[in-house]
């Protein structure tokens, strides 16, 4: 059966059994997915998927059913299995179909040069990546991994309220992970790129990333443990940021699991610090013009020079709070149930470069990786003790590469304690994004 016949049966059996307000939602995905292993192919994945959530309010609740199968018994599958979730739900928070916003933005994330990629060539440029390090440096005795995936998706919602909206995203990664042994001990690296076309993936680069990251941690050592006056490094925020982000999700606040609850219009970081979250952005991983409540999406800042202004809000949290939507209503999947997340989600540059944080710094610690982020972070206290690895700073200059140790802190203090920003935002990879920032001290156990 064709999607647009199977929606149409499926509203008219949604409205033959009295429901008035519902949606459909619909993913459709491909992904392929290659890894290399001394020069051959160790995996080679190849995945296709397409699925439907149906979603109506019955009695103000909202029940959920999902398919992957588009045929009649779906239909009123569908249907009784979403007025069964209703009618099971015992909490009174009101729910909504949306029908819709005057204008929606434009936002690119579909690149035509991505279209029929030969998985050949795809091959090739994994295969160099692991090539490209080894000519880069004779140390290399082993990868951690090594891979290039493209990812093409389709998705879309329609509801009783007229509203229709579809949208489709691709994206080309590519990354190696090399190890080298010098001195009978062995170094890790990480190179990677994402990419609007097949050309733009440049194996002699993201090499060049991996090795030169690896060497980076040549002759590593520990430090004494004390208070340090500390950068951390760009990519390192980063990862901080993916673990506490949810201390701004509406709904976590509401549910007393945030202390940020009710803090709108409060300093909560230093003045240096404007957190964004920007669905529009230029080639951003998640930039899409509407959510998956079908509310269109803009552009807010979340925190603005230190002043908390506001969470990020689904159409659930919003009207509890009695404000408007942020358009941060998503589903992890199309089988999921609509909650909140962030889009293109960072801190905005700072003026300094990286040196002129060093300078200020003078003796202290830069971070430049955490680990254990799941274990040692807590997103409801705040607090976080990590292991981490980094550089040492002696009079204004990175010197040498510093290992076991743990970083520890509380996420809140963190954002007051920041006293610079620099210049040099990164996306690792992701729709988290973040400059380095200097940190007036952190407490680091070593020796």
């Amino acid at each position: 059966m064709e999607f647009k016949d199977f929606k149409e049966k499926l509203f008219e059996e949604a409205k033959n059994e009295g429901l008035t307000e519902f949606e459909i939602y619909f993913s459709n995905k491909e992904s392929l997915s290659i890894s290399i292993y001394k020069e051959e192919v160790e995996k080679y994945n190849l995945n296709k998927s397409f699925g439907i959530s149906f979603r109506a309010k019955v009695d103000e609740k909202m029940g959920y059913s999902y398919t992957e199968i588009i045929d009649e018994d779906a239909i009123k599958m569908l249907v009784e299995n979403a007025k069964a979730s209703a009618l099971s739900i015992e909490n009174d928070d009101m729910q909504f179909i949306y029908k819709g916003d005057k204008k929606y933005s434009e936002v690119k994330s579909y690149y035509k040069e991505l279209e029929n990629i030969d998985a050949k060539k795809l091959i090739d440029l994994a295969i160099d990546m692991e090539k490209e390090c080894k000519n880069c440096s004779d140390k290399v005795v082993n990868f951690i991994g090594c891979g290039i995936s493209y990812v093409n998706v389709k998705y879309g919602l329609m509801n009783s309220k007229g509203l229709e909206l579809t949208d489709k995203s691709n994206l080309l990664t590519a990354y190696v992970a090399p190890v080298i042994e010098i001195d009978s001990r062995k170094y890790d690296g990480f190179g990677y790129d994402t990419a609007k076309s097949i050309e733009e993936i440049d194996p002699k680069k993201i090499a060049k990333q991996g090795i030169d990251e690896a060497m980076e941690k040549v002759g590593a050592k520990s430090i004494k443990s004390n208070k340090y006056k500390t950068i951390i490094k760009n990519e390192a925020m980063v990862s901080l940021l993916q673990a506490f982000w949810s201390v701004f999700d509406a709904d976590s606040a509401q549910k007393g699991i945030s202390l940020l609850k009710d803090k709108e219009g409060e300093m909560i970081a230093s003045d240096k610090i404007t957190l964004v979250d920007n669905p529009l952005m230029e080639d951003g991983l998640a930039s899409v013009g509407f959510d998956d409540e079908g509310v269109a999406t803009f552009k807010k800042s979340i925190i603005e020079k230190g002043k908390l202004i506001t969470l990020l809000h689904n159409l659930k949290t919003a009207n509890k709070a009695g404000i408007k939507s942020t358009g941060n209503g998503f589903k992890g999947s199309y089988a999921s149930p609509v909650s909140v997340g962030p889009t293109n989600f960072y801190l905005e540059n700072g003026e300094k470069d990286f040196k002129e944080l060093l300078d200020e710094v003078n003796n202290g610690v830069v971070i430049s990786e955490f680990s254990g982020l799941h274990a040692g972070a807590n997103s409801i206290t705040g607090e976080f003790s990590l292991a981490a690895k980094g550089f040492m700073i002696e009079e204004g200059k990175q010197t040498f590469p510093i290992e076991q140790i743990t970083v520890s802190g509380n996420f809140f203090k963190l954002l007051k304690d920041i006293e610079e920003v620099c210049s040099d935002i990164k996306f690792p990879m992701s729709s988290f994004g973040s400059p380095s920032v200097l940190i007036k001290e952190l407490s680091i156990a070593g020796e």
